[in-house]
């Protein structure tokens, strides 16, 4: 019910965000007029906003990009160049992608693209693509990575990990590499 309230909150927001741009580019000129006619198709598409969610008053997450596309018959959202936050164990996690896609029901976060991330601690973690389970807090990803941390670099086909970056299962062609 909470996560319900979260999202009709944000969504109100940006819907009344987007109508007051929409305005302010109309009172300006009659060619900004032209320029901000409602797309025809479903999509709304606004720039500038965040997605976040937060628990007993913690950052859990936060997203932001250049491009947010919000359909709302699925309440999914499309991110294009977006940053992610994620908080876990004390540990603060940045995510860089071209491109996200969250379900309406913020269960899960599909990146791809090129993931470039790095924690506190000094680890760096590359990958094509992640999935992160909102649920379990787990990101997976279905291609090769590479993990490098404090005097380790770790290698695979596929891995698991939690938020963090602390904690990583690797399948596949697994290879670690200490001192570099």
């Amino acid at each position: 019910m909470k996560n319900n309230k979260k999202l009709i909150a944000i969504v109100a927001a940006l819907v009344i965000a987007i109508g007051g741009f929409i305005a302010y580019l109309m009172s300006n000129s009659g060619e900004a007029e032209q320029q901000t006619k409602v797309p025809t198709g479903q999509l709304v598409n606004f720039s500038g906003a965040d997605l976040r969610e937060e628990k007993d008053g913690k950052l859990i997450w936060a997203l932001s990009a250049e491009k947010i596309e919000y359909d709302p018959k699925t309440k999914a959202v499309v991110l294009t160049n977006m940053k992610g936050t994620f908080n876990q164990n004390d540990v603060v996690t940045q995510v860089t992608a071209p491109h996200g896609k969250m379900t309406g029901d913020r269960k899960s976060i599909d990146i791809d693209g090129g993931i470039q991330a790095t924690n506190s601690e000094g680890a760096t973690f590359t990958t094509e693509a992640l999935h992160l389970d909102n649920v379990k807090k787990i990101w997976t990803s279905q291609g090769a990575f590479i993990y490098k941390g404090k005097d380790v670099t770790i290698t695979g086909d596929k891995v698991s990990a939690n938020m963090a970056l602390q904690q990583l299962k690797v399948e596949g062609n697994a290879k670690l590499t200490k001192g570099e």
